[in-house]
């Protein structure tokens, strides 16, 4: 009878549906890129609202949105466009992403990220040119924007 009672009991208990969280693991994984992002983004928002002592209701007043809307953004787990961060920054007076501009020193700091092995760039193994060669051009072209820089 004890038995029985059991499991009459685990029945009642057991979902008839199958489970689904393989699926979510299985979106956490495909989207692990742009969720990084959004919950880094989330952390930056929710301390903005503590630090202002607002609440997501008013953040969404000032966004001109919902408050679910709001809700998910803050959870980490929305797919944000450059509208909504921008709206995001105008009503918290922060800044959530920077945008690096591409000047000579950027070009050639990313020519060297690339770098082989060797020690050389792909571009200056490519060519055969010397890794200090191409530092030397680099030198050449920061002097050039100087100059343009004080003549403008």
């Amino acid at each position: 009878m004890a038995i029985a009672n059991f499991k009459h009991k685990f029945e009642a208990l057991v979902s008839k549906e199958t489970a689904s969280w393989h699926k979510d693991a299985d979106f956490r994984q495909e989207n692990r890129s742009w969720l990084k992002k959004s919950q880094a983004i989330a952390i930056k928002i929710n301390k903005a609202l503590t630090d202002k002592s607002m609440s997501q209701k008013e953040l969404a007043e000032k966004m001109g949105v919902s408050p679910q809307q709001v809700n998910k953004i803050v959870k980490g787990r929305e797919n944000l466009t450059l509208e909504t961060i921008g709206k995001l920054e105008i009503a918290l007076g922060i800044s959530l992403i920077e945008v690096v501009k591409h000047t000579v020193y950027t070009s050639y700091h990313g020519r060297v990220a690339a770098s082989n092995a060797t020690g050389m760039t792909k571009e200056a193994y490519r060519d055969r040119q010397p890794f200090q060669k191409l530092r030397a051009s680099y030198m050449e072209a920061s002097e050039n924007a100087k100059v343009i820089k004080l003549s403008a």
